[in-house]
Formats: structure tokens, sequence, C-alpha cells
């Protein structure tokens, strides 16, 4: 019983799918395959505008300081890093960014500071001696003289060696007098060595800190350990001036671009330019070109295109700017109010004219001027307020495009397949 109706069942479905398919047959013959399924078309539409129109040179660029100071290690031996301030926090100009192991200057600094104690007070004792011995000569030299007026008229004797006592007074005096001062001068200069030393290894102890020179920015840089490259940390042991810590300035920025030899001659210094983080593509920034190479360089290792690198200043100061960040640079190498224009896809080429469709589908001969990455400038033909198609409407609906379709499947001239007829215009470039 269940076996019969179930063979009841498929019977009728072979009959109505046969009835279906021999439908579809004879409607397909009758009025063709596209009139069962094809759809009313929408042609897309715009208007033509009226304003500024701007002729603008987009080149990709890196973010960079103008400014920026490389902190390194400081030229002596030994060295430990045993504090880092934060990377990416700001410093003030004088602010401490890195501290070394300072153990060893301090032990110096101490070591050299009670020396120099010592080989002071020697030179005190040198001045106390001169001082005492120099009164005592004089005192001698004084009593020889004495002496000798008073037994010059004596006999010749008694006055000849009142006589060699005074000589023998002065001599004494001379030569006592420079020793003394040979050894206020000896000690003088071991306390002028020791200062110097003292500040040899103060100045090694200042080193122990590195400060900001500049208000900026902290970045940490790469260095070689461990058989790679890897940034600066806390515990490293650099050696002397290997560059540890770069600190940019972030109150002036610049865009670091480059553009082909073809269009360099169109950028010279002071354009105007609209500077968009790739980050944050919605905030315009205002900059000018500031600097353009004199000589020109090949892009890339092997390439054969030639470029110009080109320096532009952002001409306002903004927390969002950081080094390293990839901007687009629109170089504004023209710009003219009450233009009118249309975009690019609404122009197109047809019997030997520029023209674009209105709403209609009617044809207006246009005469086009410059253009730009999305629109093209009218110069005459229309006002700016018409309404006119982005696709050519004459074009049969078996040559529309699928959802798929590029640009030049909308607007190619003359393209032909074997199930599709020549179509209408192309688009004019």
């Amino acid at each position: 019983m269940v076996v019969s109706l179930f063979q009841r069942v498929r019977f009728f479905m072979r009959k109505y799918l046969f009835v279906a398919i021999f439908a579809i047959v004879i409607l397909g013959g009758y009025y063709g395959v596209d009139a069962i399924f094809s759809t009313d078309i929408d042609i897309p539409t715009t208007h033509a505008s009226k304003g500024e129109f701007i002729v603008a040179l987009k080149e990709s660029g890196t973010v960079d300081a103008k400014r920026a100071m490389t902190l390194s290690a400081p030229r002596v031996q030994g060295l430990q890093i045993t504090w880092l301030a934060p990377e990416g926090s700001m410093v003030k100009q004088g602010d401490q960014v890195i501290k070394f192991d300072a153990s060893k200057q301090t032990a110096d600094v101490a070591e050299h500071e009670s020396n120099l104690k010592i080989k002071r007070a020697a030179l005190d004792r040198a001045k106390q001696e001169y001082t005492i011995q120099e009164k005592q000569l004089k005192l001698d030299f004084e009593k020889a003289k004495r002496n000798y007026d008073e037994k010059k008229h004596e006999a010749p004797r008694v006055a000849e060696e009142a006589k060699m006592e005074l000589e023998l007074a002065e001599l004494n005096f001379k030569a006592k007098l420079d020793q003394l001062t040979s050894d206020v001068d000896k000690a003088q200069a071991e306390v002028d060595r020791a200062v110097d030393k003292v500040a040899l290894a103060r100045r090694d102890l200042g080193m122990m800190t590195l400060s900001a020179p500049i208000p900026g920015l902290v970045v940490y840089m790469q260095v070689w350990k461990g058989g790679s490259m890897a940034k600066v940390q806390e515990g490293d042991s650099p050696w002397p001036g290997q560059g540890l810590v770069n600190i940019p300035d972030l109150n002036e920025m610049v865009v670091n671009t480059e553009v082909s030899e073809v269009d360099a001659s169109k950028v010279d210094t002071g354009k105007v330019v609209e500077v968009r983080l790739d980050a944050a593509p919605d905030k315009i920034f205002q900059g000018k070109v500031t600097t353009k190479s004199t000589l020109a360089r090949s892009k890339d290792g092997d390439s054969k295109i030639n470029v110009f690198d080109v320096e532009i200043l952002v001409l306002e100061s903004d927390e969002t700017l950081k080094p390293g960040m990839s901007a687009t640079c629109s170089i504004i190498l023209d710009r003219d109010s009450n233009v009118v224009s249309v975009p690019i896809e609404a122009v197109f080429e047809k019997d030997g004219q520029t023209v674009v469709y209105t709403s209609g589908g009617k044809t207006k001969p246009i005469t086009v001027g410059r253009k730009n990455d999305m629109s093209i400038e009218v110069t005459e033909g229309l006002k700016g307020d018409e309404e006119i198609c982005l696709i050519d409407p004459s074009i049969d609906s078996r040559q529309l495009p699928g959802d798929r379709a590029t640009e030049p499947e909308m607007n190619k001239s003359g393209a032909t397949t074997p199930d599709r007829p020549r179509g209408g215009g192309s688009r004019g470039r």
C-alpha cells in the first residue's frame, strides 16, 4: 500500500515537471529567454556641479619630526642601563631619560675628593712653612746686616768676617726662599691634578644620567644583542657611543615623500598640500612643500623609475601626528572656483564627440578641460545643475555589466562579444 502511494507521487512529479519544461521552451521561443528573466534597468544618475575644482598630485609618505636628537651611550667602559623613561612618554628639555649603574663612578668621585683634601692640606703646610721660613730668613739677614754695620769700621779682620756673615745670610735667604717657593708650587700642582681628577670623576658620574636635550617623544632604538636586533631595555650593556633613545620634537612635523621625475617639474617649494593620515583619513592637515631634492634617485634598488625626494612641512601641531605613521599627501597643483565639473564616469565619446547623457537619455555634447582623480572640468555645454547619467543609457540590456563589472567593461568603446552587439559610446578621458 505504501509503495503504491509512493509510485503515484513520483508519477505526478514527473508529469508536472515535464509540463513546466515544455512551457519554458515554448515561451522562450516566442518571447526570448531574456524576456522571461529580464527586469527593468535603473540608470544611475548624478548632477553636474559648479564650485571649487582642485587638481592634485597624490603621493604616499611617512610622518617624521623636523627636529630630533639621539641619546647615545657615554664614552665610558662597563656601562649597564638601570632605568629608562617609558617609551612613548613625552619629556621636557632637561628631564631624565636614561640612567646607568653609577656605583664605580660614585666610588671614584669619593676617592678623588679624599685625595684632593690631602693635597690641599699639604699645600697649606707648604705655604705656612714658606711664611715661617721667610720671616726667619729675613730676621737672620737683618741681624747679619746690623752686625756688619757695627764692625765695618773695626779692625780689618773683624770687618771682613762681618761682611762674610752678611753675604752668607743673603745667599741663604735667596736659596731657602727659592726652595720653599718650589715646595709651594709643587704642592699647588698636586692640588691642581687632584682637582682635575675630581672633575673627570664627577663628569663620568654625570654621564651616568642622560637628560633630554629637547622636548619630545621617547622612542627606543634598535640595538644589536644576542645575535639579532631588538629594542634597548633596562639591563643592557651598550658599548660607548651606541645610540639608545631617539627624541623627536613633535612641535614641528614633516612628511617625507617622493614624486616621479615625470611630475617633479610640477612640484615646487611653497606648494599647498593636504595631508591625511592613513590611520585617521577623515582629518585633513594643512602643509606646504619645503624642499625638493636637486637630483633624482632610483625608486628601488633595481628599479628603472627615478624619483625626487620631497619634504612637506605640516603647518599645525597635533598630538595625532607621530613619527613613522603613513600618510597620503595631496599636492595642490591647480585650484579654481566656479568651475563646472562632472564625474569622469559620466563622460563618453560618441561619433567623435565628447558627450554626457541627460536623465532623459538625450546626448549632450560638451567640451572638457582639466581633470583630477574623480572629476573632469566642463568648459562648454553644461551650466552646473543638470542631471546626467553615469552609464550610457543607449547600451542594450545584455551589454550592461554585472555586479563584478570593472570600469572599462562599462564604458569601453566598440566592445563586442559573440552574443553582444556593438553598444553605445565610450567614456572620454
